[in-house]
């Protein structure tokens, strides 16, 4: 075969391009050969020094992994998720150690109508108005070790004070019996043992501010069983007002003080014939609601020490006080009614004073008019047996600083539970038809009158207003 010119020169040039492309890999070939001798060398000379460094690396990264993973796994936990659930929670994977964090805050607007304390005529009477933070609590509650050993801690922070008001350890010795320590409510009066938060009115009555026995450090034991719950409590004191002293509070009291007594002991007894339990924690009759009843009765003794409370002009007072109650609570769907009555007797041990019978009673309801929208309304008397006519002069520590023994007041009312109790806003107005003394209690509303134009203790028709908004969180 005879070649042409053209495929001549075609061969040529393949050929020529075939030892080009040869060359080159040799050289690609040969430039790889010499970065891997390079690499060889180099790790030879820093094989501990690369050992070292990927370790570390690697350590970093699989503690980053691990932790991760456990996050992952904890979060995918139904019991050990952090959130919010009747208030703010965390919880270990395995539940035992557990914190809940909650609150609330009531902004609250009053105003009193009353005659002057200064003597004025009834025509001029003394207007008192304003605004106030009634409450503000921070309490954190839950569990250590295991669901049976329960703690909590509360903390008020109202206008113009900072209290630690419940700090106390629990453990559920066997189902139903729980062993209580630390300060903590004084179990005796139902409207007291209830939550700031779920009052009726706009805020507890005169009458439960005056006899109440207040917070105090002890020891409690509680049973429940079925339908029947008996609480019990050795406490350091009771708050106090009589005659001849005011004991004040004794709550997160030091040792040794002289608010100790020489012996303080508390009990409660509460039936439940109908409904339950949780249906009892308020004294609201939710729309809905099954028909609860629960009746109860409180006994508290008690034997001062330390001339606790006692201006230094009666000398050495240290005396007895007993006092007993009995309540009444009935709930439905849409209504609800609360009643109960007290009765203390505070024994001086002396024969120079008389012995102070006190007594009094508070029945108040609430009737729903639309899913949201509840009217109230409070009646309450008492009596503090403080005529400073009768027993020693007015000292003015004392509640008979002032001529007013009696108290009776009528309260007509409203709440727009906005979210039930989470969100509410209460307002109410009362008419106090004697003048106020004794059962006088700025926090509740009512203050205290004084003498009329003559000197005389013979004011009355004293008018309180009142609007508060709440807020659970």
């Amino acid at each position: 075969m005879v070649l042409t010119k053209s495929q001549l020169l075609l061969l040529v040039f393949l050929a020529a391009a075939n030892v080009h492309a040869q060359d080159d890999a040799q050289s690609a070939l040969a430039d790889i050969r010499a970065e891997i001798a390079e690499l060889r060398a180099h790790g030879i000379d820093g094989a501990s020094w690369l050992s070292q460094e990927r370790a570390n690396e690697i350590r970093a990264i699989v503690s980053d992994v691990l932790a991760d993973s456990s996050t992952r796994e904890s979060l995918q936990e139904t019991n050990a998720t952090a959130g919010w659930k009747d208030g703010f929670f965390i919880s270990s994977t395995d539940g035992n150690f557990t914190m809940n964090l909650r609150g609330f805050t009531q902004v609250r607007w009053a105003y009193d109508v009353r005659s002057s304390v200064t003597g004025l005529s009834a025509s001029d009477e003394d207007d008192t108005w304003g605004f106030s933070i009634r409450r503000t609590k921070f309490m954190f509650e839950g569990t250590v070790i295991d669901p049976s050993w329960l703690y909590k801690i509360e903390v008020s922070a109202a206008s113009g004070s900072n209290v630690l008001e419940d700090v106390w350890i629990e453990k559920v010795i066997t189902e139903g019996v729980n062993l209580k320590a630390g300060q903590f409510k004084t179990p005796f009066m139902r409207e007291f043992l209830l939550p700031d938060s779920s009052t009726t009115m706009v805020d507890r009555s005169s009458i439960e501010a005056f006899f109440t026995p207040g917070r105090a450090q002890g020891v409690q034991l509680n049973w429940l069983a079925g339908d029947f719950q008996v609480t019990v409590a050795y406490l350091n004191a009771f708050e106090v007002k009589s005659n001849y002293y005011s004991s004040g509070s004794v709550r997160d009291i030091p040792w040794p003080s002289t608010k100790t007594s020489q012996y303080a002991f508390a009990g409660r007894l509460e039936w439940k014939p109908v409904g339950a339990w949780k249906d009892l924690r308020d004294l609201t009759g939710w729309r809905g609601e099954e028909f609860s009843a629960l009746f109860g009765v409180g006994g508290e003794i008690e034997k001062k020490d330390n001339n606790q409370g006692v201006p230094a002009m009666y000398g050495d007072l240290n005396s007895s006080v007993c006092a007993v109650t009995a309540d009444a609570t009935f709930e439905w769907s849409g209504a609800s009614i609360f009643t109960y009555g007290i009765w203390r007797v505070i024994d001086p041990n002396d024969a120079a004073y008389a012995t102070a019978d006190q007594f009094g009673f508070v029945i108040q309801g609430g009737v729903f008019v639309s899913d949201t929208v509840e009217l109230t309304a409070r009646y309450e008397y008492g009596d503090a047996d403080s005529n400073p006519n009768d027993i020693a002069p007015v000292v003015g520590t004392t509640i008979n600083a002032n001529g007013y023994s009696i108290f009776s007041a009528a309260t007509v009312g409203m709440n727009w539970y906005i979210a039930k109790q989470r969100v509410k806003i209460a307002a109410d107005l009362g008419y106090a038809f004697d003048g106020v003394g004794a059962f006088a209690n700025a926090g509740n509303g009512f203050l205290a009158d004084g003498t009329s134009s003559t000197g005389a203790f013979d004011e009355n028709g004293q008018i309180l207003a009142r609007v508060q908004l709440q807020l659970i969180w």
